[in-house]
């Protein structure tokens, strides 16, 4: 991909922070800036040596869980999204939910939920196959697609299905006749006391024939096999692109990207490094309408406010993202399905519940990569107590 070789200064600073991140103070921002392009990619994707709010939060998530409610759930994994300094960490575990979109609603466990964000958290930085493999045998995902009810002689086809369709490969790029064979090589991939369990009585031993390979295949070979697929690195390029670059990203584009995956082994933040340094990614400020949970948080962050992240929930519902569960295995469409009638409302109603410490020129730029225009510094001035809801109230706060 080609290398940015543009300015990079606050603007293109804080588009980093927005889309790698969920946003910065104009005082982070302008220390990022005065790194480079390719150093402030490098460091948004390592992250700090040391993120003090990740371990004050990591301190309490065992009391967390043993609550056994959603919501004190979601309430935490907000509050990591706000507070912690690992900011690629939140964003990119944000993405992984929607990819291996998974809901509490039919799964029926918050600690499963938990722990399948956490899978998120720990190994989305890292290769993805890595991350495949422990997606594939978490107790969450088992009981969403059904695997549970995957056995020798009566297949489940739902994780084999949705496996190539929605996490590896895509839409036309199987066969039917690789789905069933697919499904047969997850039989007995089961849950036993809340863990994975492999029943070798309920396995299908046999010979399978999936993607032209033949042999007493086993979920690991089907997964393994998968991401052999020339077209997987070009499905996750896409993906990965309208996520953090823009909707409708070109075949070049893909391509060009597909290819930086292929050639760090699918090993993400290496490959975001090259991303997030790369022209594309800076020619596409404003390209993306932020998801409730962006708009939120990169609020709070911004200003320097505190997020009250169980109060928040009732609002991120009502427009349209609530954690932990996605509407359906596609996950949460996103981009411009994010804004309408109703969600605009939605979206006015919780500008006016956040609070703004900070305010200023500065403060409209990293939220909106821009300076406010000479009308909006007029209205921001006179909003006073009503300035968070004035500034969102600017089309671009809902940009990134």
């Amino acid at each position: 991909m080609k290398p940015y070789d543009g300015p990079f200064g606050f603007d293109a600073a804080a588009h980093l922070w927005r889309r790698a991140g969920f946003g910065a103070s104009p005082a982070r921002i302008a220390e990022t800036a005065r790194l480079g392009a390719a150093e402030a990619a490098k460091a948004i994707v390592r992250g700090p040596a040391k993120d003090a709010a990740a371990e004050e939060l990591e301190s309490v998530y065992a009391q967390v869980t043993g609550t056994g409610k959603v919501d004190a759930i979601r309430a935490w994994l907000l509050q990591r999204m706000a507070r912690c300094e690992h900011q690629l960490r939140e964003k990119l575990a944000l993405f992984w939910h929607g990819h291996f979109a998974t809901s509490v609603l039919k799964v029926n466990e918050p600690l499963w939920m938990a722990r399948q964000y956490r899978l998120f958290l720990d190994l989305g930085l890292g290769p993805f196959a890595d991350l495949l493999h422990y997606v594939t045998r978490d107790p969450a995902m088992i009981r969403w697609l059904d695997n549970e009810t995957n056995s020798k002689g009566h297949p489940n086809e739902n994780y084999a299905r949705e496996l190539f369709e929605l996490f590896t490969l895509g839409e036309g790029n199987y066969t039917e006749k690789d789905i069933k064979e697919a499904a047969r090589a997850f039989t007995g991939w089961h849950i036993l006391e809340d863990r994975y369990h492999f029943s070798k009585r309920l396995h299908d031993c046999d010979i399978k024939d999936v993607l032209g390979v033949n042999g007493p295949l086993g979920g690991d070979d089907v997964c393994r096999i998968a991401l052999e697929q020339p077209t997987c690195a070009r499905f996750l390029s896409r993906k990965l692109l309208q996520f953090f670059v823009k909707p409708e990203p070109s075949k070049d584009d893909v391509d060009a990207f597909a290819d930086v995956l292929r050639g760090r082994r699918y090993q993400m933040g290496p490959s975001l490094e090259v991303l997030f340094a790369s022209q594309l990614f800076h020619e596409s400020r404003g390209a993306l309408v932020k998801s409730p949970i962006e708009f939120v948080v990169t609020a709070v962050r911004v200003s320097g406010g505190r997020l009250d992240a169980t109060a928040i929930q009732g609002d991120l519902r009502a427009m349209g993202q609530d954690l932990l569960a996605p509407p359906n295995v596609k996950g949460w469409p996103g981009h411009l399905t994010w804004i309408n009638t109703a969600t605009w409302l939605s979206r006015v109603d919780a500008a006016r519940r956040l609070a703004f410490p900070a305010k200023g020129d500065e403060v409209v730029a990293a939220l909106c990569g821009r300076p406010p225009g000479p009308e909006e510094q007029e209205r921001l001035a006179g909003a006073g107590n009503d300035f968070a809801h004035a500034l969102l109230s600017i089309p671009e706060a809902h940009l990134s």
